[in-house]
């Protein structure tokens, strides 16, 4: 969260405002997996930074005023903040929406398609109620112990970095080989937590929501072959577009860091004309960014 002393920095070096990247709006349960957890901001928490910076002097801006804002060389008269959040929770239209709404404050989320339609793999939420319930995981022939909390949180980072590299065209058989001795049902939590597209299209038609593309099922993007990110890529807009009659016109890239995206990643996302596209790298919308609409920085909102 911006400080006095951060922001006064940060506005000496030519920064024109902030986007702030979101998740969840839940309440957050501190005897799970913080990596998980860290996902999470209270609704309480959510106004109370609005709040601060209304008393600041922040202006709060839609990501059409960004685009407007970047690309024509404008100095807003006051810093700006933006409210990002990505993927499809339903807690986002439940505890987040009436919030701006109440507060007259623009908004935008991301959406992967699958989290709507319910097909998305929500692998890290899966993983950490198998740890959380197990003294002991067995991958293959080797055992992690998950008897204390630190062991489940190790355990949980080890499998996060082991899935992060797997092959995405055989994503769900490679979760199923290494858990293979366990029953699971991968499709359990998106179930309960995605939001349905009744609620994308009504808070599509709200004028203070922006709702933009994030892929259809949140893939690590530098695994796939050309073909299929550029389908990922079309086919969310497209079915987003068709369910809400609403054209999509900014995207986040999913995970969104360097690690994940690259020179290939950025060169292609070019060819959608978005207005705005944006990583999950930290920093502030400057003057410079004009130079680099495809890779626009977020901060990592964090209670």
């Amino acid at each position: 969260m911006l400080t006095s002393t951060n922001r006064k920095q940060w506005l000496s070096k030519g920064a024109l405002g902030v986007v702030y990247m979101l998740h969840h709006i839940a309440e957050k349960c501190f005897n799970r997996i913080p990596t998980n957890e860290d996902l999470k901001v209270s609704p309480r928490f959510l106004e109370s930074i609005i709040i601060k910076y209304k008393k600041q002097g922040f202006s709060f801006v839609s990501l059409d005023q960004i685009s407007e804002i970047i690309s024509q060389n404008q100095i807003p008269s006051s810093p700006f903040i933006a409210f990002t959040i990505d993927d499809g929770y339903l807690d986002n239209y439940i505890n987040a929406f009436p919030i701006f709404i109440k507060h007259k404050i623009p908004f935008a989320i991301f959406i992967s398609t699958d989290f709507v339609d319910k097909k998305a793999i929500l692998w890290w939420d899966v993983i950490e109620d198998l740890i959380l319930q197990n003294k002991e995981i067995i991958i293959g022939n080797k055992r992690y112990s998950c008897n204390s909390f630190q062991e489940k949180w190790d355990t949980f980072r080890v499998f996060r970095e082991k899935i992060m590299q797997f092959n995405q065209d055989s994503f769900k058989e490679s979760l199923q080989y290494m858990f293979c001795n366990y029953n699971i049902d991968w499709l359990k939590p998106i179930k309960e937590k995605g939001m349905t597209w009744d609620q994308i299209k009504e808070l599509s038609h709200h004028p203070l929501c922006t709702i933009g593309g994030h892929t259809v099922s949140h893939p690590v993007l530098n695994k796939l072959d050309e073909a299929t990110l550029r389908w990922e890529i079309e086919e969310g807009v497209n079915r987003i577009e068709k369910e809400t009659g609403i054209s999509v016109n900014h995207f986040a890239y999913p995970y969104g860091s360097s690690n994940e995206i690259g020179k290939r990643e950025e060169q292609l996302i070019q060819s959608f004309n978005f207005k705005t596209v944006f990583a999950a790298t930290g920093g502030c919308i400057t003057r410079d960014n004009k130079h680099r609409i495809t890779l626009l920085p977020r901060v990592f909102l964090k209670q």
